[in-house]
C-alpha cells in the first residue's frame, strides 16, 4: 500500500498518486478477468447439463419442475437429432438405464464436474474477487485450489450415486425411488443449518483472507484456495446433498440451490441460514407424514 506523506514534494505526490491509480486499474482489471473466468466456466457447466437433459429425452422424470421444461428440451434436441439419437434411450451424455459400466460411471463424474462449475464456482465469485486484488495469477491459483476440493467431492458424489443406483435407492435417470432417501436428506440438511460447524464455515466464506501481495507464490495461493474450498464444503455440502432428494439432474433445483448458496454467503447474520433450515425440516417432515399417511 502506498502512503503519501504530508511533507512530500509535489513531484513525489504526483508519483504516488499515479502509482495508486495504477494499482486501482490493476485490481479492477484482475477482478473483471476473474469474474469473467467464473462466468465462462459456469456457462460451460450449464451448457453440458442442459445438453445432457435435452439429449437424454427424460426431463419430465428428473424431478419437480422439470416437466414444465420438457417442450424446451424437446426443441433443443430437435436442433441436433443425430446427436440426440447417438446414445440410445438415455442420450449420449447420460448413463444408461440398465447396469452401469465404466463409461456410465465416467459420464456421472463429468455430470458432477459440470455441477461444480455451474453451482459452486458462481457461489464463490465474491471470494475470488477478493483475491483478485493481488492479481489474476493469484486469483487463478486460488480458484484452482477451490475447484480441486469440489472435484474431489465430485469423485465422492459419483461413488455415492453409483452405490445408491446399484442398491435401487436412485433410479438410473437420477431421481430418488420412493421417499425414504429424500426425507432423510432433507431432515439432515435442515438440522445442519443450525449447527456451529455450519456457522463457522459460513463465516470463513463471508470473510476470505485479504491479501495485498502481488508476488505471492502460486503454491501458497493454491493452498489458500484449498482452504477456501474446504470452508465452502463445510458450509454447503448439506445443501448440495439436497440434489439427491430433488433429483440429481433436476436443473430447476440446481439453479435454485446454487442461487441460495450464493445468497447465503452474501447475507448478514444467520437469519437466512435458519430460514433455510426451517424450510428443509418442514419439507422433510411433511414428505414423511405424507408417505406415512399415504
Amino acid at each position: 500500500m502506498t502512503h503519501v506523506s504530508p511533507h512530500s514534494t509535489p513531484h513525489a505526490t504526483d508519483v504516488a498518486t499515479a502509482r495508486l491509480a495504477d494499482d486501482a486499474r490493476f485490481a479492477r482489471r484482475s477482478r473483471l478477468l476473474t469474474l469473467a473466468a467464473v462466468g465462462v466456466l459456469a456457462a460451460v457447466g450449464w451448457f453440458y447439463l442442459v445438453a445432457a437433459v435435452a439429449f437424454g429425452g427424460r426431463a419430465a422424470d428428473m424431478g419437480f419442475g422439470m416437466a414444465a421444461l420438457q417442450p424446451l428440451f424437446d426443441r433443443l434436441a430437435a436442433t441436433a437429432p443425430t446427436v440426440a439419437a447417438g446414445g440410445g434411450e438415455h442420450g449420449p451424455l447420460m448413463p444408461g438405464m440398465s447396469a452401469w459400466g465404466t463409461a456410465d460411471v465416467a459420464l456421472v463424474f463429468v455430470m458432477w464436474g459440470a455441477m461444480v462449475f455451474a453451482m459452486m464456482l458462481p457461489s464463490a465469485a465474491p471470494t475470488f474477487r477478493t483475491y483478485a486484488r493481488s492479481g489474476i495469477r493469484i486469483a487463478t491459483a486460488v480458484m484452482a485450489g477451490y475447484t480441486a476440493v469440489w472435484l474431489g467431492v465430485a469423485v465422492i458424489g459419483t461413488g455415492v450415486q453409483t452405490a445408491l443406483t446399484t442398491a435401487g435407492a436412485l433410479a438410473p435417470h437420477m431421481a430418488p425411488v420412493g421417499s425414504a432417501l429424500s426425507v432423510s436428506i432433507l431432515i439432515a440438511a435442515g438440522l445442519y443449518q443450525f449447527m456451529p460447524l455450519k456457522h463457522a464455515c459460513l463465516y470463513r466464506c463471508r470473510h476470505p483472507v485479504v491479501l495485498d501481495e502481488p508476488g505471492l507464490p502460486a503454491g501458497r495461493a493454491f493452498r489458500l484456495g484449498l482452504a477456501e474450498g474446504i470452508a465452502c464444503l463445510g458450509c454447503c455440502w448439506a445443501l448440495m446433498a439436497v440434489m439427491f432428494a430433488a433429483g440429481l439432474m433436476n436443473l430447476v433445483a440446481m439453479a435454485f440451490l446454487g442461487a441460495l448458496m450464493g445468497t447465503e454467503k452474501l447475507a448478514n447474520g444467520l437469519w437466512l441460514t435458519y430460514v433455510i433450515g426451517g424450510i428443509l425440516l418442514t419439507a422433510g417432515l411433511t414428505l414423511a407424514a405424507g408417505s406415512f399417511l399415504g
